[in-house]
């Protein structure tokens, strides 16, 4: 018999206030959630500057470690410097609670997962956010065959696998060698009732927002975001409809490559790379958007446009992955061709020139996002999941 309660180790390479990309968002709101499910929750996850070891926040326990080799410039060596320290700091924790379930996100944190895994003797969870085949279209070079090989590695040692859409369990199935009883679709949530209470004003942080029309848009600075994408749709509408601002938020290794283009192509007044920006920026640029835009060549879910939507802003995203399930094209929301920058400019100056139709398609949008992608069913399906793998476990291993 399974006790209501289970101690989850939660491995991931990124948690607030260390932001890179939609994971550590999804991290926080599935262990808050899990956590009101009367689970005991423990975080083991990188330290950035000026941040505690250990901290109690939201009943999550937090512990934050640094990779052996920290200052290695080689990222596959401080992901691997990283592994061998969550590994170490959650088997000193272990020595204290009696872990349940290891839960790790992607392959960052793969190898700790496995190990403790085994060491413990719990089942091992796995979410695959992304492929590296599906992040390239395809597999090209060493370090791109080594990712792919970890992914692989980590769902061969996995009890069950959990993925956020039926395109992504689709990839997972053709590309990583699983079979389909292993593999979960559990849909990521949408946690934004907090731009409702959002008390910032925008314009007083960015100025240029006065008196402009605000295309919004926020991802990880990578390529296949699309964000090239939204500069020459910028550039096609620059003399069209000047009141545009577009601002896109967000960190990564392509944001001063976008920077630059923009200077390039003279559109300084009109685009805006913002860079990283906080929870409470992100909810008022959210409030004063009036069109978001997610431009992805690849997105197995698209956290970021399901929050837009949620939010009430009309959303233009790109038919492709799980993404493109979010809404109903010319209905809830538009749908536009990845890579296409006239059919973008063309729908965001749809939208500019049909307000009213617009805001009532984007109610639509809000309406049906927030009733089929909630935090709280994300967290009773995982609790589910975790109850059944460890009694599979259980009985797999002869434990009674």
């Amino acid at each position: 018999m399974i006790a209501h309660t289970k101690n989850i180790l939660m491995l991931s390479w990124e948690y607030p206030p260390h932001i890179v990309g939609g994971l550590a968002r999804h991290v926080h709101a599935l262990s808050l959630e899990l956590s009101k499910l009367d689970n005991e929750i423990h975080v083991v996850t990188a330290k950035p500057s000026n941040s505690s070891d250990y901290e109690k926040q939201e009943g999550i326990h937090i512990h934050r470690v640094a990779p052996l080799n920290e200052e290695d410039p080689d990222f596959l060596a401080w992901i691997g410097g990283l592994n061998l320290a969550i590994i170490e700091e959650s088997l000193s924790i272990s020595r204290h609670i009696s872990f349940d379930v290891v839960h790790t996100h992607d392959w960052l944190t793969g190898p700790a997962g496995g190990f403790l895994s085994k060491m413990l003797g719990i089942p091992l969870i796995a979410t695959i956010h992304g492929t590296e085949f599906g992040r390239n279209k395809g597999v090209f070079t060493n370090l791109q065959q080594f990712v792919f090989s970890k992914e692989k590695e980590l769902c061969r040692s996995a009890e069950e696998i959990i993925v956020c859409s039926d395109f992504m369990k689709d990839e997972v199935l053709r590309l990583l060698d699983v079979t389909s009883d292993r593999v979960s679709v559990i849909a990521n949530g949408t946690a934004i009732e907090e731009v409702n209470i959002s008390k910032l004003v925008i314009e007083e942080l960015f100025p240029f927002l006065k008196d402009r029309k605000v295309v919004f848009s926020i991802g990880r600075m990578v390529k296949e975001k699309g964000f090239a994408t939204i500069i020459e749709a910028a550039n096609l509408l620059k003399q069209e409809a000047p009141e545009l601002s577009f601002v896109i938020a967000g960190n990564g290794p392509l944001l001063e490559t976008y920077r630059r283009k923009v200077w390039e192509m003279g559109l300084q007044d009109s685009v805006q790379f913002i860079g990283f920006i906080s929870e409470e920026v992100r909810q008022a640029l959210l409030k004063r958007a009036d069109i978001a835009v997610f431009a992805s060549g690849y997105e197995p879910f698209g956290l970021a446009a399901a929050e837009a939507l949620a939010a009430g802003v009309p959303t233009i995203l790109s038919r492709t992955g799980g993404m493109q399930g979010l809404i109903e094209d010319g209905k809830t929301g538009f749908h536009m061709e990845p890579g296409d920058e006239k059919d973008l400019a063309q729908k965001i100056l749809w939208i500019q020139q049909n307000h009213s139709l617009a805001h009532h398609m984007a109610k639509s949008g809000q309406k049906g996002i927030t009733e089929k992608f909630s935090w709280e069913h994300n967290a009773k399906a995982t609790d589910t999941l975790y109850s059944r793998s460890i009694t599979t476990f259980a009985q797999k291993e002869g434990i009674r």
